[in-house]
């Protein structure tokens, strides 16, 4: 590899400090939620101005733009011609919630971070893609293959830019209508390199009979950590991890940090708290009494034990289970489940296993949606070791090749890799249970920003010396 080259790359990068910042913060104000379905905007019209955005920021720098039709996709590529390496970026974001000491959509430069919802999951790895993109075209580096960055827009809420969106003749999906690259890389994750994934599913359990005297609503999108119960009760009991409000009816109020599905708490979030002030209150009858608790269970249950779906120890982990939210149907509780499964268990097994324990609990299944398939590529491959060496090279660990369990385009696309470039690294002081992917204050650190250009600067050129991928 040409060290004289990778130099210059660094200087550049380097200097680059004041850029980053400037085009994190622009793309991050535009909240780009998931929102109302329009003509040419498939995914509602914040996802569509981030894309938008993005082309003309990329034709402004030399950049080649794409747009491609009926589908909330568009690529800068270095140059003409087609592409055989995708960089695949989102530039959607989860709801912000409430509960933030910093403003969601008026971004800040922070003791070296950015702070915003999206900042890194995962506009600043867009703008370090970018980025490196055009330092290569300002200093005229020519390969032996073109590559590009795709950026999408509904990654955060089912992919429907891949794959599809049934009625929707604006979302028919990228992979149904356009050439994949030979090579994908994914930066929505970590360093060295995610090989395979685990799959990804939604199971919603509802109470067969309605509640007596109270309604939860838990996890909605603008307070995705918070959890409200109103019980048709006088008496005002005491309780030590809610708020409570006494009137004509009881209000409990009970909140916890919000996390990404992937991880979810084993000492559970608000609804383990929202369903124990409950049994804690004394104010439900006995039949509410035990929907509540096993509530209550199935938010403690991260590892799907009490339904059975326990599974793992292989290549892509261990299974893993996160209430989601809950909210009233008909005066019914319904609880919506996140899965994310190993290749050891399938879709069909666990909606089975779960609709045998949910029924002899008083619940049955009311839908379940299969999201993503557990995928394995190979992980000894050329690209694979070198990309890996690479990443250890410029963080100084000294890591192994990977499984993903969060979510990722690499799900989608053929030949397809997660690598690097996890943001969130905590300035010194701030709130551990703040700053992360879909949390409050979520922030992307400038440094990680630059090294991730750098490791990706040496694989693009690492990859031009490979005969093939």
């Amino acid at each position: 590899m040409n060290t004289e080259l990778i130099k210059k790359i660094d200087e550049l990068v380097d200097a680059d400090y004041d850029n980053i910042v400037k085009d994190v913060i622009e793309l991050v104000n535009i909240k780009s939620v998931r929102g109302e379905p329009l003509p040419g905007a498939p995914f509602g019209e914040g996802p569509k101005k981030v894309l938008d955005r993005v082309l003309e920021i990329g034709e402004e720098r030399g950049l080649i733009p794409r747009e491609y039709k009926d589908t909330g996709v568009v690529s800068l590529a270095l140059d003409e011609g087609d592409i055989d390496l995708g960089i695949w970026i989102h530039g959607d974001v989860v709801p912000e919630g409430d509960g933030w000491d910093f403003e969601p959509y008026n971004a800040v430069e922070y003791k070296g971070r950015v702070i915003g919802r999206g900042a890194t999951d995962n506009k600043g790895q867009l703008v370090a893609t970018l980025r490196i993109l055009q330092i290569f075209k300002q200093l005229g580096i020519k390969l032996n293959y073109i590559p590009a960055m795709y950026v999408g827009s509904n990654e955060e809420t089912g992919m429907g830019d891949m794959i599809g969106v049934p009625g929707n003749d604006d979302a028919k999906g990228f992979v149904n209508l356009y050439k994949c690259p030979k090579l994908s890389l994914v930066p929505d994750g970590g360093f060295p390199m995610g090989y395979g994934g685990k799959g990804g599913m939604y199971i919603w359990l509802r109470a067969k009979k309605p509640f007596s005297g109270v309604e939860i609503n838990a996890g909605l999108p603008e307070s995705p950590g918070r959890a409200v119960a109103i019980v048709n009760a006088k008496q005002c009991p005491e309780l030590t991890d809610c708020t409570v409000e006494c009137g004509e009816k009881v209000t409990i109020t009970a909140e916890s940090a919000p996390k990404h599905l992937a991880h979810p708490d084993p000492n559970g979030n608000m609804i383990t708290l929202i369903t124990k002030g409950l049994l804690q209150s004394g104010l439900l009858c006995e039949e509410d009494k035990k929907m509540v608790e096993f509530l209550r269970r199935i938010s403690l249950d991260v590892e799907g034990e009490i339904f059975g779906v326990k599974s793992g120890g292989g290549v892509t982990g261990d299974l893993t289970l996160a209430t989601k939210d809950v909210i009233m149907q008909d005066g019914k509780a319904e609880i919506c489940i996140n899965i994310r499964y190993p290749i050891e268990i399938t879709f069909d097994e666990i909606v089975e296993r779960m609709a045998r324990v949910s029924a002899d609990n008083g619940f049955e299944v009311s839908r379940a949606n299969r999201g993503v398939n557990p995928y394995l590529n190979p992980c000894d491959t050329e690209v694979v070791l070198k990309l890996t060496e690479i990443a250890n090279s410029i963080t100084g660990w000294d890591q192994k090749p990977y499984t993903v369990g969060g979510g990722t385009y690499a799900h989608r696309l053929p030949n397809a890799y997660v690598y690097g470039m996890s943001g969130c690294f905590r300035p010194e002081g701030f709130p551990a249970d703040r700053g992360g992917a879909h949390g409050k204050d979520e922030l992307v650190s400038v440094f990680r920003l630059q090294n991730a250009m750098k490791i990706y600067a040496r694989a693009m050129l690492a990859l031009d010396e490979m005969e093939q991928w």
